[in-house]
């Protein structure tokens, strides 16, 4: 525990007592057996796949005990390599050098890729199989938590590769395109950062980009950058290396029709590609609004403009801010959700009491925030680096957020629990807002009402400017990737044009290292985790503004719409929840009425 702020250090020992733990072995021992064993049966349904257009429907349904046996004998090992994975991953994230962990991960991979190819021919068949089979195959309690997974995945049956591709490809993988995405995070992880007379690490050092001093910021930005850029042709060939793999893949599976990468995503995130172009072209429009936050807190900050290392700058309080502990933000926290639910603030205080929060700096720490869970007993975990800013409570409560709409969601099986980014930004961004709601109402002074919608102010910026020009960048890259390999000047001119597109005349510069610094964009186990934040951001606000309207009915439905969020569509949740159509324009328009008017208030209360 850090004395100053009393953060706090995650306990998973419950979990596994250490990486020494026998149980550890055992459940990997067991992995690899039931492994062997699915690969065995499966194998039948490999020779099936080519054939089952010429089966007949008895011959096709006298397979279903079988595939029904090896499907939920694949969900349980899945759930016991996730966790598995997490207690791995909660490790690195703490010390990017603990070699346990990061062989455990490693193992953890490999095992997984292994199960996805012993299962692969399954996984196919049921794909390809008739509408009639399917829905008989899920007539059964053991497979039924499925049927929205399946039924989704077999409208992608047109881009399937052969089975001995699916497996090929599913192999190569591990030491080949997921390698790519670890060895970024083990060179973040083992970054040094000069700042000043001081070295540090890159969590550390991005935790400075939140403070009230703006010459301290630029050196840290600029340290940040630095370290980036003598790492910088490791990270563009990561991130080459990361497009030209999908590309590839995505070319592959386009015999029948094209596999855009834009509507790759939207299939990952259960939206159309229309709803996503209705967003990104209704934003782009409303793109002043976000610019009007820029110039307010430039003008706030004493400043013509905003440096690339303001974007994150708390509010310049007019008396000197004394820093918030771990508990007192935690204080902050759960009473802002007592006053919206008593059971979200007793499961902040829970998260809080069983130690599931880790937010101590440490040496070699990750940087950035996330929640993740347990599969196998549900119990959620939030990552931070807590440094006493309001920021760091906003962050805190964004991270409580995700962890309370798994924690809605831990009665229900983990196949009717996996939701999509867009949809799981919605219970974060709600959780945000009503700790600034709740910090707003309980302001007296003018001061205090500014540094509140600040949050706001900052937040509008980030979602409306920052979000979409990482989307501006990864398209574009993707684009240019087709063509050729980008050279290190050429993504950082990608990087700095996307930034000129939306910020404009905004910033004193823009960060041409971006692409290098943001984890997002080597991330390999989904593309473009940028728009889903801007989704999540607005849907959440639309949400959010029907609290006062529905009154007592509120509560009620924003936990039903959590616990639909792994199960259908976020068109057809929001239109069965709200009754409304999120491939229109009419419907961003609401949410981003409600951005300016946070921004105008910002603006009223004067300088």
């Amino acid at each position: 525990m850090n004395n100053e702020l009393q953060t706090t250090s995650w306990d998973n020992s419950h979990i596994y007592s250490s990486f020494q733990d026998s149980k550890i072995q055992q459940d990997i021992s067991f992995v690899e057996e039931k492994t062997a064993y699915l690969k065995s049966k499966i194998s039948s349904f490999e020779a099936l796949v080519p054939a089952i257009d010429n089966k007949s429907k008895a011959e096709l349904e006298e397979t279903i005990p079988l595939a029904r046996e090896t499907y939920r004998l694949n969900l349980d090992l899945l759930v016991s390599l996730y966790t598995l994975g997490t207690f791995a991953q909660s490790a690195t994230s703490v010390d990017a050098l603990n070699y346990d962990a990061k062989n455990l991960g490693n193992r953890v991979s490999s095992l997984m890729a292994q199960l996805n190819k012993a299962t692969k021919p399954l996984n196919i068949f049921l794909q390809r199989v008739p509408n009639e089979y399917l829905e008989n195959f899920l007539k059964d309690e053991s497979v039924e938590e499925m049927a929205f997974q399946l039924r989704f995945a077999a409208q992608e049956k047109d881009y399937l590769l052969n089975v001995s591709e699916e497996i090929l490809l599913t192999g190569h993988a591990v030491d080949g395109f997921q390698a790519w995405g670890k060895l970024y995070s083990e060179i973040a992880g083992a970054l040094k950062v000069q700042v000043d007379n001081e070295e540090m690490g890159i969590a550390q050092a991005s935790n400075i980009l939140f403070k009230p001093d703006s010459k301290a910021r630029e050196v840290a930005y600029r340290g940040i950058n630095k370290a980036w850029q003598q790492n910088e042709i490791s990270a563009n060939a990561i991130l080459n290396s990361i497009s030209g793999w999908r590309l590839e893949n995505y070319q592959a599976r386009s015999k029948k029709k094209e596999l855009h990468y834009l509507d790759q995503t939207c299939r990952q995130q259960k939206i159309s590609r229309k709803t996503l172009d209705t967003l990104m072209q209704t934003t782009y429009e409303q793109r002043h609004i976000g610019q009007k936050a820029l110039k307010l807190m430039a003008k706030e900050l004493g400043l013509k403009k905003l440096g690339p290392w303001d974007l994150l700058a708390p509010y310049p309080a007019k008396n000197e801010t004394l820093k918030i502990s771990f508990p007192k933000a935690l204080d902050i926290i759960i009473q802002a959700f007592g006053n919206f639910s008593p059971e979200m603030a007793d499961f902040a205080k829970l998260m809080h009491d069983k130690r599931w929060i880790d937010s101590s700096p440490t040496a070699n720490r990750g940087s950035g925030a996330y929640c993740t869970k347990f599969a196998h007993n549900r119990e959620p975990r939030v990552f931070m680096t807590y440094d006493g800013t309001m920021s760091n409570v906003i962050t805190l409560a964004h991270e409580l957020g995700h962890a309370y709409h798994n924690w809605v969601m831990k009665d229900l099986k983990l196949g009717q629990a996996s939701y999509p980014s867009t949809l799981a930004e919605t219970a974060s961004i709600f959780a945000e807002t009503l700790v600034r709601d709740a910090i707003l109402e309980n302001s007296k002074s003018v001061e205090e009402k500014k540094a509140i919608l600040w949050q706001e102010v900052e937040s509008a910026a980030s979602f409306m400017i920052n979000i979409p020009a990482r989307f501006e960048f990864e398209k574009n890259h993707l684009e240019l990737r087709k063509k050729k390999t980008l050279t290190v000047p050429e993504t950082k001119e990608l990087s700095k044009k996307s930034w000129e597109l939306w910020y404009e005349d905004t910033l004193t510069e823009y960060n041409e290292m971006f692409w290098a610094s943001k984890l997002h964009f080597s991330m390999t186990h989904m593309s473009f985790y940028n728009y889903p934040y801007l989704f999540g951001y607005l849907f959440s606000l639309g949400i959010y503004a029907k609290k006062n309207e529905l009154g007592n009915k509120f509560k009620d439905l924003y936990t039903n719409v959590l616990l639909d969020t792994g199960s259908m569509t976020a068109e057809d949740l929001i239109q069965k929840h709200f009754n409304e159509d999120i491939s229109k324009k009419d419907f961003w328009m609401n949410s981003f009425g409600i951005v300016k008017k946070s921004i105008d208030s910002f603006e009223t209360l004067g300088g």
